[in-house]
């Protein structure tokens, strides 16, 4: 009986020390003047660094900082003290090297993991030793995992449907804010065109099923997930492979060779897994080379490097792949015989030349017919006074003298005079004048003509005159050409003095290799 009552008594004085403990508290918060502020939750998100914010104000110094978590079973553990007179600090246990104060009184952990999720004490003590304290929660953030199945790759038949698996798990919180799945990188819901491929794919129905399945929906699948605690979407994908037979997209056509040519017939032929191709004759397999090509395709050459005429036939090009029955086209080869005569290369050159030589037959006839042109205008340039006289007749040249005068310093030419029109040469003009004694003049100024029917006179030159008199225009013959000339740039020589002076004449061209007359 005594016991119960001490045991009674005992918890009375208890309780009423606690009470005056606390009540201490608040009269030292009152006394002391120190306010803390700090948050009632802060976040934090794992792997990442999270600060606690504290403040405090204050008029008296400091002795003592320290942090102090909590758990749920009211475990207590030291984080961090902080010293301000000695400037000692220390962070413990886990928080060994992750803990350190910033600022006034904020605590910075770094790499916060989950096991630092709980509740924070701060409790500042004063020279006075009066003490305060604040609390506030971590809370840690945990991004979850995220798993798709069955486990890839996926391989399937065409025809069939199939179901893809997502799985959200370990998170903190343990909930997720929104879940699409993707293909290719392109939103499944963007690819809802009919509404009966696909179906679930969401928050609601996290497994995506795909109905139906063809050689379009192969490709890489990917779950996405948004999280509180990751500020990056969260995925992972599969690739789902889909099983379909072969079928020949590609044959060369039926045509028609040659003999002795070069052919390559090709095959292209697309399915998965890839297909073997083959190229056979009346039944019999012909050997080829295959080739892999991008996008499930292969590839089969039958290559002829000399065709012969038994070469003719029905070739069929198979794919196969253990998918379905497969696939075979057929084409059809005609090879004749050989074109005889020139091949078309020697045909080309042979016209090249021909062409060529035409050419070169153009360009000598027109230089023939320019040479024999120019030819023609000399000769009628050498006897254009009789054309002259023959085209004008009497009288056509008596406008020619105005322009003779000042082309020399000799004397003014005399009038050109009337003649009858002539049409001979010099020897038909000798002829006439059968009987009588040839006439020669003597040059005593040199004259250059104004006209194509006039002589070129220098000095000294000895002209045969066949006609005209001293004192007007004379026609006469002057170094192979017949023209006229004007008189007074002249002298009659005597019949005597004129045969020396045609001798002298006579040798001195012969000297250069020349005879005038």
């Amino acid at each position: 009986m005594e016991t119960t009552m001490f045991g009674t008594m005992h918890a009375a004085w208890g309780l009423g020390t606690l009470l005056t403990f606390f009540f201490s508290l608040q009269v030292a918060h009152a006394q002391t003047g120190l306010q803390l502020t700090l948050p009632a939750k802060v976040n934090a998100i794992a792997g990442e660094d999270v600060v606690i914010p504290a403040t405090y104000t204050t008029t008296r110094q400091l002795n003592l900082i320290e942090w102090i978590k909590r758990d749920d079973d009211q475990k207590a553990t030291q984080v961090y003290t902080y010293n301000p007179l000695l400037g000692n600090s220390k962070s413990y246990g886990q928080f060994a090297g992750r803990a350190r104060i910033e600022d006034q009184a904020s605590l910075r952990i770094m790499r916060a993991t989950s096991s630092d999720a709980g509740r924070y004490f701060l409790k500042i003590m004063t020279d006075d030793l009066g003490t305060e304290e604040a609390i506030t929660e971590l809370v840690v953030l945990v991004p979850p995992e995220v798993k798709v199945g069955p486990p890839g790759p996926l391989v399937i038949t065409s025809g069939k449907s199939v179901t893809l698996k997502c799985t959200v798990f370990n998170g903190r919180p343990n909930n997720i804010t929104s879940l699409w799945w993707e293909k290719d990188n392109m939103p499944i819901e963007h690819l809802r065109l009919d509404g009966m491929k696909y179906s679930g794919g969401s928050m609601k129905v996290p497994a995506l099923v795909v109905r139906f399945v063809d050689r379009m929906d192969a490709g890489r699948y990917t779950c996405v997930v948004r999280h509180p605690a990751s500020s990056r979407p969260l995925k992972a994908s599969l690739t789902l492979k889909v099983l379909y037979p072969p079928s020949v997209t590609r044959i060369s056509e039926s045509l028609i060779a040659e003999a002795d040519d070069m052919l390559t017939l090709e095959c292209i032929a697309d399915g998965y897994p890839l297909p073997n191709v083959t190229w056979t004759r009346d039944g019999v397999r012909l050997p080829c080379k295959p080739q892999n090509l991008p996008h499930n395709l292969r590839a089969c050459s039958q290559i002829f490097e000399v065709l012969r005429m038994n070469d003719t036939g029905s070739y069929k090009c198979s794919a196969t792949n253990g998918i379905g029955d497969g696939d075979s086209k057929a084409l059809f080869v005609t090879v004749r015989p050989p074109t005889k005569g020139l091949d078309m290369f020697t045909i080309a050159i042979a016209t090249g030349v021909l062409v060529g030589c035409l050419w070169l037959g153009l360009c000598l006839v027109l230089l023939g017919c320019y040479i024999r042109k120019r030819q023609h205008e000399k000769e009628r340039n050498k006897f254009a006074f009789y054309y002259n006289l023959i085209g004008r007749g009497e009288g056509a040249i008596e406008d020619k003298t105005a322009a003779a005068a000042s082309t020399t310093d000799g004397p003014k030419p005399p009038d050109k005079p009337k003649m009858s029109p002539l049409n001979t040469g010099i020897g038909t003009l000798r002829k006439n004048k059968k009987g009588q004694d040839r006439r020669f003049a003597r040059v005593l100024y040199p004259y250059s003509p104004t006209d194509e029917n006039e002589l070129q006179l220098d000095i000294d030159d000895v002209i045969e005159v066949l006609e005209g008199e001293n004192g007007g225009w004379c026609l006469g013959y002057l170094k192979g050409r017949i023209g006229l000339f004007p008189s007074n740039y002249a002298v009659f020589l005597p019949t005597t003095e004129a045969k020396k002076a045609v001798a002298a004449q006579l040798t001195n061209i012969e000297g250069k290799g020349k005879l005038s007359i």
